[in-house]
Formats: structure tokens, sequence, C-alpha cells
């Protein structure tokens, strides 16, 4: 069954579809409405002069609830606060809002106001220090070339759990218990995990990877080991001139930063809390979207699938990775030291 009502911009294509004499049938099928709507809209034209639009019938349809002034209001307070609820809007306007349903304040912000409710993604809090320190690291390297980048092992550690949250809605008939196993998210507790490390190049590629013992911490002792097995080698032969590493104390202590000396490799002096500059953060994220379609049932199945999935990665995709960092550079400066899409 089709619509009764009309905008003005389908009003005006049908009757534009009637002056060049297509027939109502044709018109009502085009425009997706009923024929006696556009029986109506050629009875309103007729008294109208050429080339007018029948108006909307005064008081037809229930008024509207807010005003202009009670929707400027309601959007600069949206727009101050992005967390504030339309119950909460109604709680603090109690005389603009008090006879308004939060159902209506809902439809007035995601429809009217455009404002509509979207899932927050989550980001490191950052301090003013933090940003000038990110500020000025990009600054420093925002003549690099994407050659440049390449030539840079990228590295850093990553946890995958074994049971990753699944979707907690689900459809259930009425009639069926809540507490049916078909129709429970499954959980663990504490679910197993293993931590990773892993480096890799817009050179070459793929670099080592290496799972950390379980129950075991990062410490300036065995990270060296880590770099001497897996760092050494894969740095020769994609010919990087640079090694990148966060600011984890691990990676900061002196006994590191003496190894990485006495092997000649330079390190980026790279700024705190940043994983959206860090392009191995995408690689992580994408194996943790592998990982969770396969559902591993173990630690070594969770180990082996990760080894597969890294070793199966393509030159193409680490290279597009290393050249994407003037990309993010240039977003850093642009958003003044705050967080990125990446």
């Amino acid at each position: 069954m089709g619509r009764n009502k009309l905008s003005n911009e389908e009003k005006t294509r049908a009757l534009t579809l009637l002056k060049e004499g297509a027939s109502v049938i044709r018109v009502a099928a085009e425009v997706n409405v009923t024929r006696m709507a556009i029986y109506n809209q050629k009875k309103a034209v007729e008294s109208l002069p050429p080339g007018t639009v029948p108006p909307r019938k005064p008081g037809s349809g229930a008024p509207q609830k807010t005003s202009p002034r009670t929707d400027k209001i309601m959007r600069r307070e949206v727009l101050n606060d992005p967390a504030i609820t339309a119950a909460e809007l109604k709680k603090n306007h109690p005389a603009l809002l008090g006879n308004v349903s939060v159902r209506t304040i809902q439809h007035r912000l995601q429809i009217s106001l455009k404002l509509p409710t979207r899932r927050a993604a989550n980001k490191p809090l950052l301090t003013e220090a933090m940003k000038k320190k990110r500020l000025s690291f990009c600054k420093r390297y925002r003549q690099w070339t994407p050659e440049q980048w390449k030539k840079v092992m990228f590295s850093d550690e990553s946890t995958f759990r074994l049971v990753r949250m699944a979707s907690t809605t689900v459809r259930r008939p009425s009639d069926v218990s809540r507490y049916h196993p078909k129709y429970t998210v499954k959980t663990v507790k504490p679910p197993d995990s293993v931590m990773v490390w892993g480096g890799f190049s817009g050179n070459k590629g793929r670099g080592g990877l290496y799972f950390l013992p379980k129950n075991v911490t990062m410490k300036g002792a065995n990270y060296i080991e880590v770099l001497r097995d897996h760092l050494l080698v894969p740095y020769a032969i994609h010919e990087c001139e640079v090694f990148m590493q966060d600011s984890a104390p691990a990676h900061r202590s002196k006994v590191v930063q003496k190894f990485l000396t006495d092997n000649n490799i330079p390190v980026l002096d790279w700024p705190g809390n940043s994983p959206d500059l860090n392009p191995i953060e995408n690689a992580w994220n994408e194996m943790k979207k592998a990982i969770a379609k396969k559902r591993p049932t173990n630690i070594n199945e969770l180990k082996q699938a990760l080894t597969k999935l890294w070793v199966e990665m393509d030159l193409s995709y680490f290279t597009k990775l290393a050249t994407s960092m003037p990309k993010r550079i240039g977003m850093v400066i642009q958003y003044k030291g705050n967080m990125t899409k990446y």
C-alpha cells in the first residue's frame, strides 16, 4: 500500500510527469504513492497559477512540540556535552521540555537537528604535555618522505585473548528462556591470553614475531633477548636505518639503550600514548578481527593462528602501513596534538 503524503520535491516531480502526459497510474508508480494522492495533487493544482506547487494543508498533522528557540538550546547543549541524554535534557529544562516526551526529544535530535546517537571511539587520554610531545615529534618528522619511512622497523607488543566478547544482543522468541544455551553469551573468567611482540618495515614486510611466556611481563633483560633474537637479523635484511619502539619502561631502560647503541641501531624518540602514530597497531587490529572469526579453543591454537596470519600478510599491506606515516603526522599537526582516526 502506497503513501498518501508527498514532499515538495515529489509534488514537483509528479506534476511535471502529469504535464508531460503521463497517466495517473504511471505517476503514482514512479513517485511510489497512492493513485488517490496523485488525483488530489492534480485537482489541487487546477485552481493555482501555472508552476505553483500545492501547499501543505493548514492544520494537518500534530503541532510541533518544540519551538526553534528550544531546538537551538538543545543543539547548543548537545554540542557542548556530546554525552548528554534526552532524559537529562528534559530534566535540565523543565520549563521548555516539561511537556515533551523523551522519545520526541530523541527524534528532534536525530532527525531535525542531525545529531544522532553514535558509538564513541575509544582513544587514550592525553594530557597537555603529551599533546605537546606529539606535536613536537610530528613537526620534527613532517618532511620525511614515504621512502624514508619504509626504512623504519616498526615494533610493538599486543595482547591477544583466547575468548573475545561476542555480540551481547540476540533475537529470542518470547516463549524461550533467556538462559537457554543458544541465547547466552559464553564467557571465561579470566580469559587466557598471550602477549606478542612483532616488527615490520615497508621495505620487506613482516619481521620477527615473538610470544612472551605465560605470566611473564616485558622487562629490560628479557626485552634485550627479544631484540637480539628477533630484531637484529630482520633489521639488517630489511636494510632499515632506524628503529621504532614506544616509550614503555622496558624500552627506555639503560641496558636496552646501551644494547641498541652497541648494535648501531638509531631509535626514534617516540611520543608516549600515541598508538595512532604506530602503523603496526593496524596490523594487530586486523589480526584480532581474524582471530575472533577463527575462535581458537586453546593457547596453542591461538599461537598457531597468529603465526599463520602474520606469515600470510602481504608485503604490499606493510608498505601501505609504513607509507601512511606522512598522513598520520599531518593529521596530528592538524588536530594540534589530539588523537586522530588511526
